[in-house]
C-alpha cells in the first residue's frame, strides 16, 4: 500500500497514466492524491474525468479553481472558454454524475499519518490549520447542498482579499475559496495578490510581495503542506515543509509525482 501525490493534471490524461505506469500503481492497494485542477486547458478533460471517476475509490483530490469554474460553466453561470477545451466533457451524457462527484470533493485534506494538509493553492497568511479546516468544511457544505448552484456566483471577484473576523459570512466563504484555490503572493500585510504568477526570482523587485508560504513559517513546523496551482515555481519553495507539485505539464514542462512513503519524486517531461 502506497500513497502517490501528483500535481495539477489539467486534462492531461496521458501524462497521468505514464506516471502511474512508472510506479506500477495498483488501484486495489495504492492511493492517488491530487492537488486539484483535474481538468481544463489540457487535451482530454473528458477522458481524465472518466478515468478518475472510474477509479474514485483509489483517488483523493482537493478542488482547484478550474474544477470550481467547471461547476459554474456547467450550470450556465459562466460562459465556456474555448481555451479550457471543456466542450466534450460538457457534452457528455454522464455530465451530471461528474458534476456530483466534483462537488463532493473538499478544498482541504489531511495528509497520511496526520502529517499535515493538501490544498490547491495554500494556507492564507492569517490562518492556522484549525481555521482552515473550519472554513473549508463550510464551503464544502455549500457545494454539497441540493441547491449548490445558487452558491457558485459567490466564488468570483477579487474582494475580499484580506481576512478579518468582522467580514460577513458570505465574504468569509468567498475569501476561503480565493485563498485555497487562487492564492500565490501576498503583500506585507497579508493581502492576497491576484496579478502575479511568476516565480519569486522573476518578480519585479519594486513589488513588495511574498509567497504565501513565507508568512509565519512556524505554522508549518508541525504541519507539512502539499499544494499545486503555481506552475512557475517548478517545485521550488523555501522550505522542505512546503511541497509544490504543479510543474506545468499542461504548458509543456513536467508532471511531478511524490511517493509519500519514500519522499522520492518521479518526474516526466511533457
Amino acid at each position: 500500500m502506497a500513497d502517490y501525490f501528483v500535481g495539477d493534471v489539467q486534462g492531461c490524461l496521458n501524462g497521468l497514466k505514464q506516471l502511474l505506469a512508472e510506479v506500477s500503481f495498483n488501484f486495489s492497494k495504492d492511493t492517488l492524491w491530487l492537488t486539484g485542477d483535474l481538468i481544463a486547458r489540457g487535451p482530454d478533460s473528458l477522458g481524465t474525468m472518466e478515468f478518475l471517476y472510474r477509479h474514485q475509490d483509489s483517488v483523493k483530490t482537493v478542488l482547484g479553481n478550474h474544477d470550481l469554474h467547471f461547476l459554474a460553466v456547467a450550470n450556465g453561470i459562466k460562459r465556456v472558454n474555448p481555451k479550457d477545451k471543456l466542450q466534450p466533457l460538457l457534452d457528455s451524457p454522464e455530465l451530471s454524475k461528474y458534476l456530483d462527484w466534483i462537488r463532493q470533493q473538499p478544498l482541504l485534506r489531511r495528509l497520511p499519518e496526520k502529517a499535515g494538509y493538501i490544498s490547491h493553492a495554500g494556507l492564507p497568511p492569517d490562518w492556522k490549520p484549525k481555521l482552515a479546516k473550519f472554513w473549508a468544511k463550510e464551503v464544502q457544505q455549500q457545494l454539497t447542498a441540493n441547491n449548490y448552484e445558487k452558491f457558485l456566483p459567490l466564488m468570483y471577484g477579487n474582494k475580499p482579499d484580506q481576512w478579518h473576523k468582522e467580514l460577513s459570512t458570505e465574504d468569509k466563504l468567498k475569501y476561503t475559496i480565493s485563498a485555497f484555490t487562487r492564492m500565490r503572493y501576498c503583500d506585507v500585510t497579508g493581502r492576497l495578490d491576484f496579478d502575479n504568477k511568476c516565480a519569486p526570482d522573476k518578480l519585479n523587485a519594486h513589488l513588495d510581495l511574498r509567497p504565501w508560504f513565507e508568512f509565519a513559517p512556524e505554522r508549518f513546523d508541525k504541519h507539512l503542506w502539499i499544494f499545486g496551482h503555481w506552475a512557475s515555481l517548478m517545485g521550488q519553495t523555501t522550505s522542505n515543509r512546503i511541497i509544490a507539485l504543479d510543474t506545468g505539464y499542461v504548458w509543456g514542462n513536467q508532471m511531478t509525482m511524490l511517493h509519500w512513503q519514500s519522499k522520492e519524486k518521479i518526474i516526466i517531461d511533457a
